[in-house]
């Protein structure tokens, strides 16, 4: 009994209690009553596990793997909070230890692109001193954008003399459009994504609204607003 009230009290939380709200403004309004009904329903239905599995799932399960021998494993940078002990945020963490375990695996330099790479250099050296990896890192750290990321990496390829041949690390829903931008800029790649945030199980709880939910489609809609754009732009 407890359990199901603090589900519910969980639910009441935002974006929950803005739900209601619009719901009753719905029901006490003279007008535009059909807005804040189609608003109530939508706000709900993105925050939903039902929905956000339909939205992140064509994204997590892209993969593409070429007839290739990798040269590096590159990974994209995820975003850092500089007042944590580790710096990375969780998504960039979980890319940050899955590209050193396939470098230390094949034996591969690592390469790390994003403009936080000064916070970034300083996880990945405080975990290969720590499982005594012996990795050659390199760190681009002028990219803003995942366009960026495939052009200034490219730029180092080419500086660095390597065969753009790699494995590719990013979190699953964003692999997609990371994988035909550097495509675009020549590489051949092995998709290598972690951080899935799919899950197939479902319980009563997952028909109330949640933050979680709501996150996780707002992320898989940013990035089909992103493949749009490189659709527009002739990249793909």
């Amino acid at each position: 009994m407890i359990y199901v009230i603090s589900k519910l009290f969980n639910a009441l939380l935002p974006p929950g209690i803005f739900i209601i709200i619009l719901f009753l403004a719905g029901v006490f309004a003279k007008r535009f009553k059909w807005l804040f009904f189609f608003s109530a329903i939508m706000l709900w239905a993105i925050s939903i596990k039902f929905v956000s599995n339909l939205l992140i799932y064509p994204l997590e399960k892209f993969s593409h793997k070429e007839n290739i021998t990798p040269k590096a494993v590159v990974v994209l940078g995820g975003g850092v909070n500089p007042k944590d002990i580790l710096k990375s945020s969780p998504d960039a963490f979980k890319r940050e230890v899955y590209g050193i375990l396939l470098a230390q695996k094949y034996n591969l330099p690592l390469i790390f692109t994003g403009n936080e790479a000064n916070f970034t250099k300083k996880t990945i050296q405080l975990i290969t001193s720590t499982c005594n990896c012996n990795i050659k890192s390199y760190f681009e750290d002028k990219s803003l954008t995942t366009y960026q990321n495939a052009s200034f990496t490219s730029k180092l390829f080419e500086k660095l003399k390597l065969k753009k041949e790699i494995f590719l690390v990013t979190s699953a829903y964003h692999m997609k459009r990371s994988y035909y931008l550097f495509k675009h800029f020549g590489f051949k790649i092995i998709t290598k994504p972690v951080g899935f945030f799919y899950s197939p199980n479902y319980k009563w709880i997952d028909f109330l609204p949640s933050a979680n939910n709501f996150y996780i489609s707002y992320k898989a809609l940013h990035e089909y607003f992103g493949l749009l754009s490189l659709k527009i732009r002739g990249i793909i």
